[in-house]
């Protein structure tokens, strides 16, 4: 068997990363084309959603939380107060569930984050 030195990330988290970063390219790049107060606005969102993916890859439970909690409000937020459905917001929904799903649904995902919430140790109160 080869011993490796490093662990490697898990695919759902992989792709979670890939998809929360292209989830955010077209907004941020609608933000930054349409003048300095949004640019504004746009460049620190790119900016946090860059650290949640870094936080991501390198196995962080905050980076999981708050993108977890981020995620969850934006979906929450979209569904509420759409006012028309088109692709875009129809994507962006979809891409927010879809990342929120695979951070915290696979096994792969919760050891990678080494949750202690998801133990699979039996509670010795609960017979």
């Amino acid at each position: 068997m080869i011993e490796q030195s490093q662990r490697r990330v898990p695919m759902p988290v992989a792709a979670a990363v890939v998809v929360l970063l292209l989830g955010t390219a077209i907004p941020a790049g609608e933000m930054l084309t349409s003048g300095p107060s949004s640019a504004t606005g746009g460049l620190i969102a790119l900016l946090l959603v860059l650290a949640l993916a870094y936080g991501l890859w390198r196995g962080s439970g905050r980076a999981r939380f708050w993108t977890t909690v981020f995620l969850t409000a934006s979906v929450v937020y979209g569904v509420v107060t759409f006012t028309w459905v088109d692709a875009t917001w129809l994507l962006q929904v979809v891409g927010d569930s879809v990342v929120v799903g695979l951070l915290l649904v696979p096994a792969s995902s919760r050891r990678w984050f080494h949750d202690v919430m998801w133990t699979s140790r039996p509670d010795p109160g609960l017979r």
